[in-house]
């Protein structure tokens, strides 16, 4: 049975744990697989909101040195599986229906920034870093860096911050846009459970929509995103959520959203 991800179900919240506190969380296919059938589990219509956390030291240190040192002294490649499951996890995280929190405390090296990156909202604790550590041992990105990292922060700083491998605290990649929120280290499970809570108790279909057009507009040219904003707000509109919204607003209360 593979233990390198746990999946729990908590009310309407998929909770996502890398399991690998012995090795930093350091992926794996063992790991990579398990986080796959992880974000597949939350495709369960019954769950609203996901968040996504490393047990132990860290959340995540990258890639598995030992198991690229096995590789070299074996004379093999890392194999065409291990980007290719990867990837096809993180389309998987993307094309999920409900918003996905990042909670990352101590360090995201490597394949663990992307990772954040690939996720709608990020939280960190103060003394967490992001550390794009690939170069610094002769390999290119993958995991969607060069896909999320200049949208954030443009070529030019997605070339600096791949190249030179800078390590940005918390608050560096906050101001970057890289990440949304910087907590004391007290204060991030906390901070965790208050945001994920906001999000299982918001409009979930009006959320999915939300990340189907911030998905889409990386593609689309003005004239089609447009198009699509109408296609979602009308849709948006005959929700049970939409009612409950106007209902809400024009009694002075607070919305409670079943996500339908």
């Amino acid at each position: 049975m593979n233990t390198t991800v746990l999946f729990e179900k908590k009310g309407v919240i998929g909770e996502i744990t890398l399991n690998r506190p012995d090795h930093m969380n350091a992926m794996n296919l063992d790991l990579i697989d398990g986080l796959g059938a992880a974000v597949k589990k939350c495709r369960d219509p019954e769950i609203r909101a996901v968040v996504l956390r490393g047990k132990g030291k860290c959340f995540s240190a990258g890639g598995d040195i030992k198991a690229f040192s096995q590789m070299i002294e074996k004379k093999m490649s890392i194999p065409l599986e291990m980007p290719d499951r990867l990837h096809a996890m993180v389309e998987d995280l993307r094309n999920l229906e409900k918003p996905v929190l990042a909670s990352v405390h101590k360090a995201a090296a490597g394949a663990g920034t992307p990772l954040a990156l690939a996720c709608d909202l990020v939280i960190a604790a103060m003394d967490a870093v992001f550390n794009m550590a690939y170069i610094r041992i002769g390999l290119s990105p993958d995991g969607s860096s060069t896909y999320f990292l200049p949208r954030h922060v443009g070529m030019k700083k997605a070339a600096e911050i791949l190249m030179t491998i800078p390590t940005l605290s918390a608050q560096e990649a906050k101001e970057l846009g890289l990440i949304n929120w910087v907590v004391p280290p007290a204060e991030l499970e906390e901070r965790t459970q208050a945001i994920i809570q906001q999000l299982a108790q918001g409009p979930t279909l009006a959320f999915a929509k939300v990340k189907k057009m911030l998905n889409q507009s990386y593609h689309n040219n003005l004239h089609d995103q447009l198009a699509l904003e109408t296609q979602m707000i009308c849709e948006s509109s005959t929700t049970e959520d939409f009612k409950e919204g106007i209902h809400s607003f024009l009694e002075k209360r607070m919305p409670e959203f079943k996500g339908c």
